[in-house]
């Protein structure tokens, strides 16, 4: 039996140098995953040093001025105490671009600043820009298909300690389904916290799929620090690949509560795809027939979603409309 292992050890060595990597033991494996945590520890603590407590937020966006301005109307109409918000976005044509501005000039004179950063030099280049102007300890990512469905104060968020707790805009008790995953899932146990009302923690990983995400870039608070030193330590191209990016240091997370409100805050709504990175599922609804809607002056209606509880991160509805205010 020693002997049969031995063999399918020296032939998986074989296979994985001829593909010009190298075969690692557990052991091996789990000191290399120390050290890189170890060194993102240590550089994000430099970082950390530079940051006094706060929150910012970071929406990516690309041929989507309709379902932006949908998410960012619902986020001042749904949030308390809200905070600055940096728009990092793409067009494919200059009727995209003209209508982006006009997403622009509709949050000018908000109780707190919406900044449009257009991709001039790639994703990466404007996303490494815009972390390093970030002076505040904590931030969070949005996508431009998500809207805000219920009230919530961004306050005491602000002073969380993102590196004890990751708090999730989109988490609750109700998730029983994952979307992208096509597949039940069953949520994990969880305990009522002291600091927030009607929030609860959970531990990551005990359960599948969105449970076992704390680096999403779908509503969860996290720190930029890190952010910071992960987004400058790892290749990718596009919203997608950086997400994917970001999961491989899952492991950084492990020891850290997430946090979710009973009710989801947030909901993603996948009603079209932009991106040719991954083949998510979404629906069919081109950007240039809601590009149309825009022009005669149309968003969606968030407002359906006032009494609706989630039971998916991601929920396909039919699309309603209504006139921009």
């Amino acid at each position: 039996m020693r002997m049969f292992v031995n063999t399918v050890k020296e032939i998986a060595r074989r296979m994985v140098g001829h593909a010009g990597g190298v075969l690692l033991s557990k052991k091996i494996y789990q000191q290399v995953l120390l050290q890189r945590r170890n060194a993102a520890d240590c550089l994000a603590a430099i970082e950390s040093a530079k940051l006094r407590p706060g929150l910012a937020c970071i929406v990516f966006s690309k041929d989507r001025p309709l379902q932006l301005y949908s998410l960012l109307h619902s986020y001042f109409e749904k949030v308390r105490s809200p905070v600055p918000v940096t728009v990092i976005y793409d067009v494919s044509d200059e009727a995209f671009a003209r209508a982006y501005q006009e997403v622009s000039e509709s949050f000018v004179g908000r109780e707190v600043s919406v900044t449009f950063v257009r991709e001039l030099n790639g994703f990466r280049e404007s996303l490494l820009q815009e972390l390093q102007k970030i002076e505040v300890q904590s931030v969070f990512f949005l996508v431009d298909d998500i809207v805000f469905i219920r009230p919530l104060d961004l306050d005491w968020a602000k002073k969380l300690n993102p590196q004890e707790f990751v708090l999730s805009l989109r988490h609750s008790p109700h998730l029983r389904r994952s979307y992208t995953g096509n597949a039940k899932v069953a949520p994990p146990m969880f305990s009522n916290v002291s600091f927030a009302a009607g929030l609860l923690s959970f531990k990551w990983f005990e359960c599948g799929y969105e449970w076992s995400d704390p680096w999403s870039v779908d509503g969860q608070v996290l720190s930029t620090a890190e952010v910071r030193v992960l987004t400058r330590i790892s290749e990718f191209k596009a919203p997608n690949s950086y997400e994917v990016a970001l999961k491989a240091f899952n492991d950084m997370a492990e020891k850290r509560l997430g946090l979710c409100y009973t009710e989801s805050k947030i909901l993603n709504l996948p009603i079209n795809r932009v991106q040719s990175e991954i083949s998510n599922l979404s629906g069919n609804i081109s950007c240039a027939y809601l590009l149309e809607q825009w022009n005669q002056g149309l968003m969606l209606d968030t407002q359906m979603f006032d009494n609706h509880i989630p039971v998916s991160p991601h929920e396909v509805h039919a699309v309603q409309f209504k006139m921009r205010p």
